[in-house]
């Protein structure tokens, strides 16, 4: 129940844009108990309510300005938000057998890592040099989830109507990061800077192990799906390249040996006709968009 008490023992005054308080009021005599006190008070009200204004207008905009950016992207752009694909876990995981223990190589020795992180350290001079401004660019792109190195070589980074492709894309590369993860922990693999110390990486190290590069085994699971998807399409042989130039940029960032990608590389080969069955429907509907 709300109580309205406060209308009688309170002066407000009514304005254009709010309801104002003035100050308490005499029990005795009925006027405001302190007129200087409820002059500031009012006054302060007043303004807090003039606060309000300002700040509900400046929320419209802002929701007016983000609802403006929503339909400039669904008009020029892909929608790259993507639901956490459950029914594709699920079937992933009633899998489990075909692709828990796959017969990837070992990791190379202690020994070997560190003649691996010699060509890390020419890479690191060279990555500093003018002419590696292109890849100090793509790393720090591809430092996060980006699909544009999977999109451009088909000519839809910035088109609309292939939501199915950008989903099916989206989702290969969630169940490929379970699935490398689970590879990682077990070898536990030290980064490359952990090994050689006058490794500086151009971007922080990931928090978990280093084999396999998840980037290389993640772009390598798209180039094979979509090379089985659209087999005719030239931008099918085109992702190979880009997959290729996504992982040994994690070499250059100082993040990554060369057998991270490597290995990356042969678990996409294997892992993508597991895929093919989980992923069944998902492709057939990425399919229909091209034809």
């Amino acid at each position: 129940m709300v109580d309205f008490s406060v209308l009688q023992s309170h002066r407000f005054v009514v304005t254009e844009t709010a309801l104002v308080l003035e100050g308490p009021l005499d029990a005795t005599t009925g006027a405001l108990a302190d007129p200087a006190g409820a002059a500031a008070g009012g006054a302060s009200l007043f303004a807090l309510n003039r606060n309000r204004n300002r700040n509900r207008n400046r929320n419209r905009n802002r929701n007016r300005n983000r609802n403006r950016n929503r339909a400039i992207a669904g008009d020029g752009g892909p929608d790259l938000s993507i639901l956490d694909p459950w029914e594709e876990r699920d079937a992933l995981h009633k899998l489990r057998a075909e692709w828990i223990n796959l017969p990837v190589p070992l990791p190379p020795t202690m020994e070997q890592l560190r003649l691996e992180a010699i060509d890390l350290l020419e890479k690191q001079v060279r990555r500093g040099l003018p002419e590696g401004v292109m890849r100090r660019d793509e790393i720090l792109i591809e430092a996060n989830l980006e699909l544009s190195g999977y999109l451009r070589p088909f000519g839809i980074e910035t088109h609309g109507g292939y939501d199915a492709t950008i989903s099916l894309m989206l989702t290969i590369l969630a169940l490929t990061e379970e699935i490398g993860m689970r590879y990682k922990s077990r070898w536990q693999v030290l980064r490359p800077n952990q090994v050689e110390p006058r490794l500086r990486p151009f971007i922080p190290n990931p928090a978990h192990a280093s084999y396999p590069s998840n980037h290389s085994f993640q772009s390598f699971t798209v180039a094979f799906l979509f090379s089985r998807l659209l087999p005719e399409h030239p931008a099918s042989m085109m992702l190979f390249r880009s997959a290729r130039r996504i992982a040994q940029n994690r070499e250059w960032a100082g993040v990554h040996y060369a057998s991270d990608t490597l290995c990356g590389y042969d678990l996409a080969r294997m892992v993508t006709p597991v895929l093919e069955k989980v992923l069944q429907k998902n492709m057939i509907a990425a399919q229909a968009e091209w034809f």
